[in-house]
């Protein structure tokens, strides 16, 4: 598959009090937030680069019977800010899939090896670029739909994929947060009622506390999210429900403003069918390089002294050497031009 291959997206990713200080869980260590409490944006910078790591793992068991299957997936992101559109509102963003990995089972009776479809699906992904956008409180305003021409099961892959796109993303408010704060968000996105995938649903975030982290440690935001949503997808022949529920844990990076990590635990019932059981845990990071740090200094790469762009502790021993007694009426050597320094480079006057 050719790595050029793109789709836009018009976007578009302590339960108890305790003490401040106390340790409340691996690697958090709770402290106070300012009275007036802490804004939650992202850094949309144009030319900012993010970097994730996405695992997902899922159960699938059979309404009718006590059989299951299991599917995982595992893949790097990497996503690139290019800037304001004002075609399809808020920022542009690039995403690249990369190190990707697919694990699925399939019923015996699927035309394709399990071999074989594991792999198709891993190079439908595999350098695929998409471009989405979104606004810095982290709305996705917009989805693509997928190419008609595909499996439902390679279809069901790629848009699990696709997804996987918006953990790089919650929505917050634009009011600065206190612990404990809590605020809903309505979700819909696609066209009710259309050919196509229409979401629907309630979301509850909460504040659960703000937390130092990592090293050199940084201060975090714990998010709990809880979703409650129905996806209705409708084609010539009809249409298709499923429900999802969801509870995601998400630490927020306030200073550097990213989503610093994110997992989600999903259950998703599809009535008559089967109910899946999903964990999907994603990590993010934020470049150094990308971050403002200073730039590298230049090398010079100039090593005659009497170039005239040299720059060192070495002289030219032209100049350095003294200066002939004039005869005959000659100019001082002084006021001849150099004889041995190198011409300047090309497109130089």
């Amino acid at each position: 598959m050719a790595s050029a291959r793109r789709w836009l997206l018009a976007v578009l990713l302590c339960a108890a009090p305790s003490l401040p200080g106390c340790k409340t869980g691996p690697g958090l260590t709770r402290v106070e937030a300012p009275a007036e409490g802490i804004s939650l944006r992202y850094d949309l910078a144009p030319g900012q680069v993010y970097q994730g790591s996405v695992r997902r793992s899922a159960t699938i068991r059979a309404a009718s019977s006590a059989t299951s299957s299991s599917q995982s997936f595992s893949f790097d992101l990497t996503l690139t800010v290019r800037g304001p559109d004002e075609t399809h509102g808020g920022t542009a963003v690039t995403a690249r899939f990369s190190a990707v990995s697919v694990k699925w089972s399939l019923p015996p009776s699927f035309p394709v090896s399990v071999a074989e479809f594991n792999r198709t699906a891993s190079q439908q992904l595999q350098g695929l670029e998409v471009d989405f956008n979104v606004d810095d409180t982290g709305k996705i305003l917009h989805m693509p739909e997928l190419p008609e021409d595909l499996s439902a099961e390679l279809r069901v892959v790629l848009q699990q994929a696709l997804d996987a796109l918006e953990t790089a993303f919650l929505t917050v408010p634009a009011h600065p947060l206190k612990a404990g704060d809590t605020w809903k968000d309505d979700k819909k996105r696609g066209r009710k009622g259309k050919l196509g995938r229409y979401t629907e649903g309630t979301v509850t975030s909460k504040v659960d506390g703000f937390y130092k982290t990592g090293e050199p440690p940084i201060t975090v935001a714990r998010l709990i999210t809880d979703t409650d949503e129905t996806e209705i997808t409708t084609t010539s022949s009809g249409s298709h429900e499923v429900k999802k529920q969801s509870t995601i844990t998400a630490l927020f990076a306030t200073e550097q403003r990213y989503l610093y990590s994110y997992t989600n635990e999903e259950q998703i019932f599809d009535a008559g069918k089967t109910n899946t059981f999903a964990k999907t845990e994603v990590n993010w990071s934020k470049p150094v390089s990308q971050t403002g740090a200073a730039p590298a200094a230049k090398v010079q790469d100039i090593s005659d002294p009497c170039h005239p762009d040299y720059v060192g502790a070495e002289e030219c021993a032209s100049e350095a050497a003294e200066p002939a007694p004039p005869a005959d009426g000659e100019p001082p050597a002084s006021s001849q031009p150099p004889t041995t320094s190198a011409p300047p480079p090309a497109g130089r006057s």
